[in-house]
C-alpha cells in the first residue's frame, strides 16, 4: 500500500509517496508502484487521481472528541496526516488523540519518529504516543502491558482509526472490540 503525504501546507501539488524498502513485503502488486519504485527519479512529474478510500467515521457518538490510532508499519503515514489536521485548534471536535505505533523491529520507526515527535512537541496535552515494539502477527496485543496501557477503553466519542497491513487490521480491530469500541466506531484505513 502506498499514501499520499503532504509535505507541507501551501505547495501545492507537491506529495511524498512512501513505499516499503522490501518488494517482498508489498501486499499485492501495481503497474504505478513498479514506475514510482524503478523509473521515477527526485523531480519527474506525475499526475495522480486520489481513489476512493478516506476515513469515514459511522458511529452515532458525535462529535468526536477523541481519536486512539493503531497503527503499524507504513500505517503511520496516514496516521501522522489525520493527527496533522485534526490537532491544531479550531480544525476539528477532537480535543485528545492517542497514537499507538507497533512494529516488529526498531528501523521501521525510522520512517516517521521525527515528525511524530514534532507534533507531539506542539500538542503535548492533546497528543499521547505511545512506540511499541512486538510482533503483533505472532503476538496478541492482548496481555502486552504497553498495548493495554496505551489504548483506553471505549468512551463515547471516541473513534478509533487501524492503519497497518491487513493481518495487523485484522487483529487491531478485534482487539478494539474486545476493548469495547463499537464496530461503526472504529476506520479502518486501506
Amino acid at each position: 500500500n502506498f499514501f499520499p503525504f503532504s509535505s507541507g501546507e501551501g505547495k501545492t501539488g507537491v506529495v511524498r509517496v512512501v513505499l516499503p524498502n522490501d518488494k517482498e513485503a508489498e501486499e499485492g502488486s501495481s503497474k504505478f508502484t513498479e514506475v514510482l519504485r524503478d523509473e521515477l527519479r527526485t523531480g519527474d512529474e506525475v499526475a495522480i487521481k486520489p481513489g476512493k478510500h478516506h476515513l469515514a467515521y459511522h458511529g452515532k457518538h458525535v462529535p468526536v472528541t477523541d481519536t486512539v490510532y493503531l497503527a503499524s508499519g507504513l500505517g503511520i503515514v496516514p496516521v501522522l496526516d489525520q493527527i496533522k489536521a485534526t490537532l491544531p485548534r479550531g480544525s476539528s471536535s477532537v480535543k485528545t488523540s492517542s497514537v499507538v505505533w507497533i512494529n516488529d523491529d526498531r528501523e521501521t520507526f525510522d520512517l516517521a519518529m521525527d515528525e511524530l515527535e514534532a507534533e507531539y512537541m506542539k500538542y503535548p496535552s492533546k497528543l499521547a504516543v505511545s512506540c511499541i515494539m512486538d510482533d503483533v502477527s505472532k503476538n496478541p496485543m492482548e496481555g502486552n502491558a504497553e498495548v493495554e496501557e496505551a489504548v483506553p477503553y471505549f468512551n463515547a466519542g471516541t473513534m478509533a482509526v487501524v492503519a497497518g497491513p491487513k493481518r495487523f487490521a485484522e487483529r487491531a480491530r478485534g482487539y478494539l472490540a474486545r476493548k469495547g469500541y463499537p464496530e461503526n466506531c472504529v476506520c479502518v484505513l486501506p
